[in-house]
């Protein structure tokens, strides 16, 4: 198969589990063992990019209230206070990254992924809690050692975190909102972190990928929204525990 041909579907597997709670870090893990595909961890994070793009589409009208009373300094605002949030969220994963980063990347493996598809399985299990509370520090905290959790491959990113909020009795609307919101100076710090090595992957291999990620990750994060207000969102355990299961029999 072709550079080309393996950009394609990795931003496909990357533009639909990004979003969904299934982890695309364990799916692209997959996909190299059982298929052999191109690219690694550098063309992973590239990928990231087109992440970053659909959070600023979709979250547009939030991104923007946030940032006015932060910059504003509108102390009185729940705006700010979410800025606030997201900034001691970032901390601890920030800090989980510069300490673990590379102990993480080599647990990239198809012996290690299925154990983390079961924390992945048993976290969205739990994100079926009732919850009608609004962000607070405590709550921010939690969440951002749950991102942490999910550098681990195999771990959804957003399964973890909204689960999370919803463990801390986090109503639905905000817990969506503040999963995405945190993600942004996470996904930007990865991105600039792997930017150095992203020069020496083909710029067809990267404009393929990013451009199908892209597209994807714009409908996938619809599919999630709908699914997840809906209550619905721990269905998407039963496909991670069946995958952990197949991964477990197949080693």
């Amino acid at each position: 198969m072709n550079k080309v041909a393996d950009a394609f579907i990795l931003g496909v597997v990357q533009g639909i589990a990004e979003w969904l709670p299934v982890s695309s870090s364990g799916h692209l893990v997959i996909l190299r063992y059982f298929f052999g595909l191109e690219g690694g961890l550098s063309f992973d994070v590239f990928l990231h990019l087109s992440a970053l793009v659909v959070i600023f589409i979709f979250f547009r009208r939030d991104i923007i209230r946030v940032g006015r009373a932060f910059f504003t300094f509108d102390r009185k605002s729940y705006e700010f206070r979410i800025a606030l949030y997201v900034i001691y969220a970032t901390v601890i994963t920030g800090t989980a990254g510069i300490l673990f980063g590379n102990r993480v990347e080599g647990l990239a493996t198809i012996k290690v992924v299925p154990f983390m598809f079961l924390i992945t399985t048993a976290l969205l299990f739990l994100s079926a809690r009732k919850g009608d509370g609004e962000m607070n520090v405590k709550r921010a905290l939690f969440i951002g050692l749950m991102q942490s959790v999910a550098l681990l491959p195999g771990i959804s990113r957003s399964g973890a975190t909204i689960s999370a909020a919803k463990i801390a009795g986090v109503r639905n609307e905000e817990a969506f909102r503040f999963s995405f919101l945190m993600a942004i100076p996470a996904i930007a710090g990865a991105v600039i972190y792997e930017m150095k090595d992203f020069k020496s992957l083909p710029a067809s291999f990267l404009l393929t990928g990013f451009a199908t990620s892209l597209i994807l990750g714009l409908c996938s994060l619809y599919v999630l929204r709908r699914i997840f207000l809906s209550g619905r969102l721990y269905l998407f355990g039963f496909y991670t525990l069946a995958l952990s299961i197949l991964l477990f029999a197949a080693r």
